[in-house]
């Protein structure tokens, strides 16, 4: 685990809030939802507190638990706004027990930074393990249920003008992402090249190496049916994307519902 060295008093006195995350949060308390909210703990980056944030839904009709995370780099805040706008809708599958976190890293979406405020990345430098070096990934490790059958991780490629997936799974279920993308390409066009960032791409869905950190790595050790993480583009028009991010969500689920009967 990689952890980089304290800001310097001069580097904080340069460093810009770009949005409020006190806004956000009461954004996300004020909203009619059929989810219990609550804090998980605080973190605390140049003397200013911040709560993390968890949303449940937990139904006696089923045994399936679906995990969606968001937020873990500050620049890829608008990842972000578009799970609220999907938290807004009713909710759909109702039939799932949902453990959402909405923003793991409030400091980097404060300051639109990839980074928390001890320069660590909740998504790649860390372990996610208890007592975990990075305060965000400790607190939330508390909170997260130790079983799920779909772990959803929503972010963004602020460089990109088309979504992709990264999609692991049991070898013997189908891609979920994929069907998901090809099914709403008309409202965001998925990547159609053979390869990204050297690695093989398959109608838009990128299958990488086991994962053995962070979130994603805990979770396959548990044995979680499928985790996908979602990359909406930076370079494309915010209303589409959108509406394009968030049918996205509802096909996965719709997908992963369908396999689940």
């Amino acid at each position: 685990m990689w952890i980089g060295k304290l800001y310097s008093c001069k580097e904080r006195k340069k460093m810009k809030t770009v949005r409020s995350y006190n806004k956000l949060v009461n954004e996300i308390i004020n909203l009619t939802l059929p989810y219990r909210i609550e804090i998980m703990g605080y973190v605390t980056y140049f003397d200013k507190i911040y709560p993390l944030l968890a949303l449940k839904h937990i139904s006696k009709m089923t045994t399936k638990t679906i995990i969606i995370t968001s937020g873990q780099h500050g620049d890829e805040y608008y990842a972000v706004n578009i799970l609220l706008k999907w938290l807004r809708q009713p909710i759909l599958f109702a039939d799932f027990n949902f453990y959402i976190f909405p923003i793991i890293n409030p400091f980097g979406y404060e300051k639109n930074r990839r980074t928390n405020g001890n320069r660590q990345d909740t998504n790649n430098d860390a372990n996610f393990i208890k007592d975990s070096k990075v305060p965000e990934l400790a607190i939330l490790y508390e909170s997260f249920p130790q079983t799920a059958d779909l772990v959803l991780d929503i972010h963004g490629d602020t460089g990109k003008e088309q979504t992709y997936c990264y999609e692991h799974k049991a070898e013997h279920l189908p891609s979920i992402a994929e069907k998901a993308l090809i099914e709403n390409d008309i409202i965001i066009p998925y990547l159609k090249t053979k390869t990204i960032y050297k690695v093989s791409v398959n109608n838009g869905v990128i299958t990488p190496p086991k994962y053995d950190i962070g979130i994603e790595g805990f979770m396959e050790k548990l044995g979680v049916s499928y985790t996908i993480t979602l990359e909406l583009p930076g370079k494309y028009d915010g209303q589409k994307r959108a509406e394009g991010g968030i049918a996205i969500i509802n096909s996965l689920l719709k997908n992963f519902k369908e396999l689940s009967k």
